[in-house]
């Protein structure tokens, strides 16, 4: 049931209207996307669950790390849907 609400605010941060231009390299080994995107990840903890968030700044050639606390009282689902427009907004 997580995952599946995972791939679905994943899906929904995806649908944006200022795409960038997405392109797939040709390398025959792995398939990859080549444009900037927010990688996630989620970490259990006591009393509630950690989300880091990593942006690229090709500005200034730069990753930025940043922490989310989701605490056992808020619902997750929402709270990470909350995280993923913050940080579309940064971008």
């Amino acid at each position: 049931m997580f995952k599946r609400m995972i791939r679905g605010l994943i899906t929904w941060s995806m649908n944006d209207r200022h795409q960038e231009d997405i392109q797939i390299s040709d390398c025959a080994e792995e398939p990859r996307i080549s444009a900037t995107g927010i990688k996630f990840e989620v970490y259990r903890a006591n009393g509630g669950t950690i989300v880091e968030t990593r942006r690229y700044n090709r500005k200034n050639d730069e990753n930025i790390y940043e922490l989310h606390v989701i605490t056992d009282t808020q619902d997750v689902g929402q709270a990470i849907g909350q995280i993923i427009t913050l940080e579309s907004l940064k971008s």
